[in-house]
Parts: C-alpha cells; sequence; structure tokens
C-alpha cells in the first residue's frame, strides 16, 4: 500500500478498536450491526472507509499494471487506457486524502473539546 492509505488504514484501524471498547451503546438494543428495516445488514463507518480504502487501492494498483504494460510493449493496452485508469486512481487518492483529512479535522476538534 501507498503511505496515504496505510495511514487512513491506521485511522481506521483507531476507529474500529476505539468502537470495540465502547462495548455498550448509548441507545439500549441498538446494535450498529443489526439488521435495518429492508433486511440488508447495515454498515458501520469503519466498513464503509475499508471498503473505499480497498477501492482505491485497486484502482492505483490497476493504473499501476495498465502503465507497466504499456511500458513493457502490450499491444493490448491502449495509450488511452493507461490514461484513463491513471487519472481515476489520482481522483482515488485525492478523495481518500481529503477522508483522511476531514478525519483528522473531526478528531482534533473532538479532542480541542472542553470536558
Amino acid at each position: 500500500m501507498i503511505p496515504i492509505i496505510t495511514a487512513v488504514a491506521g485511522v481506521l484501524s483507531a476507529l474500529s478498536s476505539l468502537s470495540n471498547l465502547s462495548g455498550t451503546s448509548a441507545v439500549a438494543g441498538s446494535d450498529p450491526t443489526q439488521l435495518n428495516t429492508s433486511g440488508a445488514s447495515a454498515t458501520t463507518f469503519s466498513d464503509a472507509l475499508q471498503s473505499a480504502l480497498n477501492r482505491a487501492d485497486e484502482a492505483i494498483a490497476t493504473a499501476n499494471h495498465k502503465a507497466k504494460s504499456f511500458a513493457a510493449g502490450d499491444q493490448s493496452v491502449s495509450l488511452s487506457d493507461v490514461m484513463v485508469s491513471l487519472e481515476q486512481a489520482n481522483l482515488a487518492l485525492q478523495a481518500a486524502s481529503a477522508v483522511r483529512d476531514k478525519v483528522v479535522a473531526a478528531y482534533s476538534n473532538v479532542m480541542n473539546m472542553p470536558i
């Protein structure tokens, strides 16, 4: 993984461990992993963040593979495919960076709150 995704994954693991330590929720009987009204499993924030990180990492790996294939002279990979996949990876990385910045800002705000 690239450093920014590793950093966001670290924040994700910290959030996950905090949610596991809480043990009980504020509302009696509410469980974030319970089935919602449509019958589908409710997605937690950490699951959604992990999924987004996996998609970003996958986009970067795909772009890297296509760029290497094109550079090696693979005729089945066109330059336009390489450029599109590189731009998708760039956008995924920018989105991951923006989410990381927002999570860090939210954490800082919570930590600076008076008791």
